[in-house]
Parts: C-alpha cells; sequence; structure tokens
C-alpha cells in the first residue's frame, strides 16, 4: 500500500493526458486506464510513503498547491527496470518549492518514506503507463512525443491511496 500527496492538472490538461493513456490501449500498450484499480487520475506526486494518515497529512499541508502552478511537459521519460513511461513536467521554482514545502510537512507522519521525494532526489513526472516491454515502449514513445508540449496548470491537490485509488481533497488555493 502506498499514499502520496499529489498534484492534479486543470480538467483540460487532465484530458489530454486521459486521452494519450486511451491511444495507448488502442494500440494495445496498458496505460493507466487500466492499470489495477482503474480509478486513476493524472497527478504529480509530491510525496510517497507505504502509509501516510490523509487527514493528518492534509492538516500538515494545508493548501495544495499553495497557488497554481505552470505545468509544462516537454519531454517524455522511462524509468527503469520497471519500463515506466512517464511525462516529464519541466522544473520550476515554484513547482520545486511546493514539492519541498509538502514533503517535508508529511514526513514526520509517514511509516516508510520514499527516498525518491528526497531534497535534491525528485524528478517531476506524470505517469503514462508502467511495467511496459521494449517493444511496447517503441510502440508508445512516438505516439506520446506527437502529442508533446503540454501546456497547462496544476490546479489542486489530495492525497491519494495508491492501491485502492481512495482519495481526499486538499483545501484549494483562493
Amino acid at each position: 500500500m502506498s499514499r502520496g500527496v499529489v498534484l492534479w492538472p486543470d480538467d483540460e490538461t487532465s484530458a489530454g493526458i486521459r486521452e494519450i493513456w486511451l491511444a495507448l490501449e488502442e494500440q494495445g500498450v496498458p496505460s493507466l486506464a487500466s492499470e489495477t484499480h482503474r480509478l486513476h487520475q493524472p497527478h504529480c506526486s509530491l510525496s510517497v510513503a507505504e502509509h501516510m494518515p490523509a487527514e493528518e497529512a492534509l492538516s500538515a499541508v494545508g493548501v495544495v498547491p499553495s497557488e497554481p502552478l505552470t505545468l509544462h511537459v516537454e519531454s517524455v521519460s522511462v524509468f527503469p527496470p520497471n519500463g515506466a513511461l512517464v511525462l516529464a513536467c519541466v522544473v520550476n521554482d515554484a513547482l520545486l518549492a511546493e514539492q519541498r514545502r509538502v514533503h517535508r510537512s508529511v514526513t514526520p507522519l509517514s511509516e516508510r518514506p520514499w527516498p525518491y521525494f528526497e531534497a535534491n532526489a525528485w524528478i517531476p513526472y506524470i505517469t503514462l503507463a508502467s511495467r511496459l516491454s521494449p517493444a511496447q515502449l517503441a510502440l508508445a514513445i512516438p505516439l506520446v512525443v506527437d502529442r508533446l508540449p503540454i501546456r497547462g496548470t496544476f490546479d489542486r491537490g489530495e492525497v491519494e491511496d495508491g492501491t485502492s485509488g481512495e482519495n481526499w481533497p486538499a483545501p484549494k488555493p483562493d
């Protein structure tokens, strides 16, 4: 089981990412549209742990994001060894500051926090698919690249349970 504090893209950008998921599925490449509980939503994780009490985490972080954040995607990446295909979000100062703020706030509450979210280790991304073979990646990468760049906003956040798909919305910025 894992839980994390995540950012969601605005509705239009989220719909565009879901279209990529479906385009992958149409090519026979499994995406987050069909993975596990099938409740996945496009998101960028700010902090993840094996367990994180949702209500306490939301109390600790408050509004997520603290202000709407620019979302730019210029490239696609693959994380080995499990063949995860992701949209690589362009890092900017505001996004980096929000990740550090959130991660510092929830780490004391978290059981077995994931090391990928520590200072100077975090890479912002939005997952498209995981556990892809080299042949599936060869089909998927050009399909995704043809849909870049992506421009949008991270305008809301939540605590999300990666195992069940359950989520707890954070307060929104004014």
